[in-house]
């Protein structure tokens, strides 16, 4: 493959079938193993099997980010490269990735007719910004700094909501249909699902919590957001990490060691099970709710298929609360081409048939995630293994939908809202000093990066 010579470990989800003689063979380089790997697997497959001109090898591989630079630094980059969206500030400010309005523009109508005589579809060309849920759009052609250009495809979306065990709610007394909206009502929700050992006593150890916000603990930068909250400007492109907004959700993770005990929480959360499997908190009762992707569909499928699962779109502080504009995460994997890959058109054309609404939909249905698309084909929620879907998709088409920011320093950003949260948990220092030490680290994280690319080339982060 184009990078053996840089020594890269690579595999696939089974073992890449030889191309058939004739065939332009492009290297199509993924993060995704297991379940998720198997998923892009059959649409690769169902790619080849389509066409005679055309053969895509797919390979997995981590860390792809690193090894992707590496190789498209060297002028050796494969043909095809998944990314989150989280990643294109990077990749799109070094160069190092195509836009694709060109290759749009050359190709489109040829592929267009191209797919229409081949799989019989009748609604355009594939890139169009109406076709896809507006903020999913948003990440593939951020808007603002982004300059708008379309740097990469969806492959797959996800967002967050609230989940929770519609068994524990009913047997607590409450409506499972009826579920939190505000943080004042998660709050009440969590408490009245929240259960003692030693006859039940408050006094006892924990058995299972109704919430708490370090399971699974994969989104620590996240609970200002629903406080009205974020993280950075945009438009100005500066840190927003000390907000009133942002303040007032730390505060509000801060509250719950000191409601329920900060040694009964670390008893607790010490059993937990691990994620992929059986003992998963939420499947194995020991917790009740949790703000959780749709991908959990695929452990239910896998470990419980008895497991009554809600969902709702995550609480908001009843400030910001809008039924009809749901605050949530919404991210992205994207599908992108590198530059100076060797078959830009034949890479161009199997991105296009990753868009499709037969190829997003068997994507989606594998990882048990939202469809990006604006609509969804008959069949596809009934055939989905997230019996709650519908609340996953109406988030990824909220207006109030937001991203990881753009911002070329947000692994650095993450990786100090992970740092912090056990001296935050521990009460070491306030919610507000621990935000506002944040803000100073990061301003400092974006001013070296802004001074980095003016002298490369006189612009900013």
């Amino acid at each position: 493959m184009a990078a053996a010579g840089l020594g890269f470990v690579v595999f696939g989800p089974r073992a890449a079938r030889a191309a058939p003689a004739g065939r332009v063979v492009l290297n199509y380089w993924e993060k995704w193993t297991g379940q998720e790997g198997s998923a892009m697997q059959r649409v690769v497959n169902a790619f080849n099997q389509s066409q005679d001109r055309i053969w895509v090898q797919y390979f997995s591989m981590s860390p792809i980010d690193q090894k992707a630079m590496i190789s498209i630094a060297g002028g050796d980059p494969p043909d095809l490269l998944g990314l989150w969206n989280f990643s294109i500030p990077a990749f799109s400010q070094a160069g190092a990735i195509e836009p694709l309005e060109e290759m749009a523009s050359l190709w489109g109508a040829e592929i267009e007719r191209t797919f229409a005589e081949r799989y019989g579809d009748d609604d355009g060309f594939v890139l169009r910004a109406e076709r896809y849920k507006a903020p999913v759009w948003k990440l593939q052609a951020p808007p603002g700094r982004g300059g708008g250009r379309l740097w990469g495809v969806v492959n797959t979306c996800n967002t967050l909501g609230l989940v929770y065990d519609r068994r524990a709610v009913r047997e607590a007394g409450m409506d499972p249909d009826a579920p939190p909206r505000t943080i004042e009502e998660l709050d009440e929700f969590a408490e009245r699902l929240t259960t003692f050992r030693e006859g039940g006593s408050r006094a006892g150890e924990i058995d299972r919590i109704g919430f708490i916000h370090r399971e699974p603990g994969w989104w620590n930068w996240i609970w200002g957001h629903f406080f009205g909250g974020e993280l950075f400007d945009r438009d100005r492109g500066v840190i927003t990490a000390d907000t009133p907004a942002n303040v007032r959700g730390y505060e509000w993770v801060q509250s719950y060691p000191e409601r329920y005990g900060l040694g009964r929480l670390v008893s607790l959360s010490s059993g937990f099970g691990t994620y992929n499997s059986a003992q998963q908190p939420l499947l194995a009762g020991k917790v009740a709710s949790a703000l959780h992707g749709a991908f959990i569909g695929n452990l239910i499928r896998t470990f419980d298929q008895n497991f009554e699962l809600g969902a709702a779109p995550f609480p908001v502080d009843a400030s910001v609360y809008d039924p009809e504009r749901p605050i949530g995460l919404l991210e992205s994997d994207l599908l992108v081409i590198p530059r100076g890959c060797p078959h830009p058109r034949e890479a161009f054309e199997f991105l296009c048939f990753t868009q499709r609404q037969w190829s997003t939909e068997q994507l989606a249905i594998g990882h048990a995630k939202p469809a990006p698309l604006a609509r969804v084909s008959a069949g596809f929620e009934a055939a989905h293994p997230n019996p709650r879907i519908d609340v996953f998709n109406r988030i990824a088409g909220s207006e109030r939908a937001f991203g990881k920011p753009e911002t070329v320093v947000w692994p650095q950003y993450e990786g100090e809202f992970n740092a912090v949260m056990d001296p935050l948990w521990k009460g070491e220092r306030s919610a507000r000093a621990i935000v506002e030490g944040v803000q100073r680290t990061m301003d400092r994280h974006l001013s070296a990066a802004n001074a980095r690319r003016a002298r490369r080339d006189g612009g900013d982060a």
